[in-house]
């Protein structure tokens, strides 16, 4: 029994790996099985590995950075079958799995021949055909027909049951798919503000990173108020105040030193609303895929996508990365509440501010905060809060709302709302 793997998409697509081993390493790294190579940036170094168990693979992740994905959905460990679709890393190689038996195939090879080559002696031995014979090479040969056919339909079987998943909501994307359509508008935030006491003289300098994503047909970018305003939400020493001093916005595959300028548009009138709109210096024409603002549509058991910065620029330098690229997380939605959007999924400072989209690539919600030392739990402030704060001028938000209204059977907060309670941790 051997396995093939066969590249989807990039330089390689059309090209098939085959292995016949036990267990198949892979990774970035020189020293896996099936190695995509430095280039593969979504690629851990050693990503994950398959295991012949019997008639069975089974694949596992060893913990890699971004995930392993079978048919857009992300596994620690899980059975492999043929014509899986598996993704290492989100965003990164895509290449579909296969299991092909040879011994087989020589062990019907070899009965024909045989059959074959026995019909064939027994008619020269007697000068005339052996109707024995020949009717047992055709029944041979049914056989092997049989097996064929059956193995065909089988196939056939596996790619249509695979349609029928995809066709029962053809809107649903895949995490790759909502990456690549997304990332180019998901911005690393940077945010520089002072501490200046009564007289007014600086006391100290510091900065905040964070993530933002562009609205569609208007250039201004949602995150988090407190990324903008951090000395209202943490408290600062006594007889000082804070004052923003710089704003800056660093597009994906850009350097720090590419970054846009940018200024505050609007902020929510009350700091329990965790929202922030902002307008770069320059037009830009990207914008995330969709918005979706009724969280009626939402519900507990929801797969979502999350793109941000992770950790901001201090991951950019532990990888040793020149440019900012965004980063993918998923998880799923455990509550929707008259506040927020309850997720689990891991979040990190860094990630505050960034988009959450559901399987149609559509935003939900603006990545807040999690709930004390409860990692698992993170927060998310519906994108209708936002859409609050630019509905006087609606030509800004353009056509992607499709015309939408929020749910009459659930209530969504608007400017105003009650005072957070417990420790809501900013990301």
């Amino acid at each position: 029994m051997r396995a093939t793997f066969t590249y989807l998409i990039g330089l390689q697509k059309g090209e098939r790996a085959n292995f016949d081993a036990d267990r198949i390493s892979v990774g970035r790294a020189p020293d896996n099985m099936l190695c995509f190579g430095d280039g593969a940036r979504r690629v851990s170094s050693h990503h994950a590995e398959v295991i012949q168990r019997g008639d069975q693979y089974v694949l596992r992740d060893l913990g890699s950075t971004n995930g392993t994905m079978i048919n857009g959905r992300r596994v620690v460990v899980s059975e492999l079958a043929s014509d899986d679709l598996i993704e290492f890393g989100a965003g990164g190689p895509l290449l579909r799995f296969g299991v092909e038996r040879p011994e087989i195939e020589d062990q019907l090879e070899t009965v024909s021949s045989k059959q074959h080559e026995r019909g064939f002696s027994s008619s020269a031995r007697k000068g005339v055909g052996d109707h024995r014979g020949v009717a047992s090479a055709r029944n041979n040969a049914a056989l092997l027909a049989a097996l064929v056919a059956a193995m065909l339909l089988g196939g056939i079987g596996g790619i249509v049951a695979s349609s029928r998943l995809r066709a029962s909501d053809p809107e649903l994307m895949s995490f790759a798919e909502i990456h690549e359509l997304n990332s180019p508008a998901v911005v690393l935030i940077r945010a520089e503000f002072e501490l200046v006491d009564s007289s007014g003289q600086t006391a100290t300098s510091e900065a905040r990173t964070g993530t933002g994503f562009i609205l569609p047909q208007s250039g201004l970018i949602i995150t988090n108020r407190h990324l903008i305003r951090d000395w209202e939400y943490n408290t600062p020493p006594p007889g000082t105040t804070g004052r923003l001093t710089k704003i800056e916005a660093i597009l994906p595959h850009h350097t720090l030193e590419d970054a846009t300028p940018a200024e505050v548009f609007k902020l929510a009138p009350d700091k329990s609303v965790d929202v922030a709109v902002l307008r770069l210096s320059a037009p830009s024409d990207r914008s995330v895929h969709g918005i979706e603002p009724d969280t009626g549509r939402t519900n507990p058991g929801d797969e979502v996508v999350v793109i941000g910065y992770p950790l901001g620029l201090d991951l950019l330098q532990w990888t040793r990365d020149s440019t900012a690229d965004p980063s993918v997380s998923t998880g799923f939605v455990s509550r929707v509440s008259h506040d927020f959007i309850q997720l689990n999924l891991r979040a990190y400072h860094g990630n505050s501010g960034g988009p959450v989209f559901n399987r149609k690539g559509e935003v939900i919600g603006i990545l807040t905060g999690r709930l004390g030392s409860a990692e698992e739990i993170a927060l998310c402030t519906p994108i209708n809060a936002a859409l609050e704060l630019v509905k006087e001028d609606p030509g800004r938000l353009g056509t992607s709302l499709r015309g939408r209204t929020s749910s009459p059977s659930r209530k969504l907060f608007v400017t105003k709302r009650r005072p957070r309670r417990g420790a809501l941790i900013g990301l």
